[in-house]
């Protein structure tokens, strides 16, 4: 006789179809923020057209302003490559905002999912 696992172990195992991490550091106190989305299958198509909205493979046009914010963002999804960037607070404007915007709203969906560290 085997054992067949339920469903949700087997969905605890398989890593989720689309991860989003942004990280904010910098500012006058210099604290490093961080948010998370992971969203579930249904709705990857949403996640990944928003990413692909991003200009990833574009330099950021401007230097980080001195005390200013400075953004990490890195996307993930099944079948793709990673994709990272790293911009000054000025230049998360657009697609890069939208995307900013809803993995820190998502992560404002789970409690405890904001973190501050260093």
């Amino acid at each position: 006789m085997t054992h067949k696992p339920e469903a949700s172990t087997e969905a605890a195992a398989r890593p989720p179809a689309v991860e989003v991490d942004v990280a904010r550091t910098g500012g006058i106190a210099g604290i490093t923020r961080r948010w998370s989305a992971q969203p579930p299958a249904a709705e990857a198509s949403e996640w990944i057209s928003l990413i692909d909205r991003c200009p990833w493979d574009e330099p950021p046009p401007a230097e980080p302003i001195a005390d200013g914010f400075v953004w990490w963002i890195r996307a993930t999804w099944s079948g793709a490559d990673a994709r990272e960037a790293e911009l000054p607070d000025q230049d998360v404007v657009g697609a890069w905002r939208e995307l900013v915007d809803a993995v820190r709203d998502w992560s404002r969906q789970s409690p405890g999912s904001e973190r501050a560290g260093r």
